[in-house]
């Protein structure tokens, strides 16, 4: 509030208050002397006389403006309303009464008509402009106060929905290391040499963890590429034993994805199986009603499952649902697993910063 310039309530305001006060003394004055001096009037008469009926409304208001810059030091109205209300409202009237009495023991002709008449009009008027002007303050404080709730309740709800989505981000990260690690323990004692290019591709992935971590979406064509790198790692431990199809209508898409989505969905769809280079874990990706990123493998599940199976799944569907409202189809037919992701538009992470509307 004592940021506030107040130019609504002058825009608008002097011109309203103004016609008020014309209506008020001239117009339905019961007294016809006032149109009858008009005939007495020189063009200098009616300056002067244009000039205090906006005079009239310019005391009020910036009187009040006044006195709310000046309480709100001294008597905010967060402290205590009722009392800044009544505080503010007497002084006011009696700013405003001091100043007609002062104004009306001016001797001006008696063409103006500024008689005892007038000075009492002026008076009640000044008292009710006074009560509108205060109350139009309070209801300004209301508002604020109201806005400024729902902005912080905004701004909760938005870290509340980061902490989350960075919380669940940071499941990824131990998840992935644990899988790699233990793959790449496996390829150090069958084949020394390639184990060095290994690390050096686990090492360029987790670059591009570390570097995405703080982004809630991200585009496909750039996930893709990471896709890639993960797929060099897990063929060199299975090689043709597993093989992924991406139709180039992903490839074209320009749209968002959470990141590492697909990572987990093809880490669970090998958690999942047994494969051999004869039986093949097939793996496509591709867009179905252009409004799904689809991920469907065949299926040849192994006998013991591993523990924590479902959290990638639950990962994933916590994320689609912070980020876009969203939740992904999970299909588990007899020959296939299928998961269909939502596909989101770019910057569309915005959308959780909107949830409580």
């Amino acid at each position: 509030m004592a940021t506030s310039n107040y130019k609504f309530l002058r825009l608008y305001g002097y011109p309203i208050f103004c016609l008020l006060t014309n209506l008020i003394f001239f117009l339905i004055n019961p007294y016809e002397r006032t149109f009858n001096a008009w005939r007495q009037f020189t063009v200098f008469d009616f300056i002067v006389n244009t000039l205090v009926s906006w005079l009239f409304p310019l005391l009020v208001i910036e009187t009040g403006i006044w006195l709310t810059y000046m309480l709100h030091r001294r008597l905010p109205w967060e402290k205590n309303m009722r009392m800044r209300f009544i505080v503010q409202l007497i002084s006011h009237m009696g700013i405003i009464l001091l100043v007609l009495y002062l104004f009306f023991h001016v001797p001006f002709p008696e063409k103006f008509a500024f008689n005892q008449l007038l000075y009492r009009q002026s008076s009640i008027t000044g008292m009710i402009y006074c009560l509108v002007i205060t109350s139009i303050f309070a209801a300004e404080h209301l508002i604020n106060r109201l806005n400024n709730a729902r902005l912080e309740a905004f701004k909760l709800n938005e870290l509340a929905v980061q902490a989350q989505l960075d919380a669940l981000k940071l499941q990824l990260d131990p998840h992935f290391l644990f899988n790699n690690l233990s793959a790449l323990t496996s390829l150090i004692e069958e084949n020394p040499s390639l184990s060095v290019n290994y690390v050096v591709k686990l090492s360029s992935i987790y670059r591009y963890m570390l570097t995405n971590r703080t982004q809630n979406t991200i585009a496909i064509a750039v996930e893709l590429d990471f896709i890639r790198n993960v797929l060099f790692l897990h063929q060199i431990r299975y090689g043709q034993a597993i093989r992924i199809n991406i139709s180039p209508e992903v490839e074209q898409l320009q749209s968002d994805i959470a990141p590492l989505t697909l990572q987990l969905l093809i880490e669970n769809a090998i958690k999942h199986n047994q494969f051999t280079t004869d039986s093949p874990l097939i793996i496509d990706i591709y867009i179905a009603d252009n409004k799904w990123l689809v991920v469907r493998n065949n299926k040849n599940p192994k006998r013991i499952q591993e523990p924590g199976a479902q959290l990638g799944l639950k990962n994933i569907t916590q994320r689609y649902l912070l980020l876009s409202g969203s939740k992904p189809v999970i299909s588990n037919t007899g020959s296939y697993f299928e998961v269909k992701i939502p596909l989101m538009k770019k910057n569309a992470k915005e959308h959780a910063e909107h949830t409580d509307h």
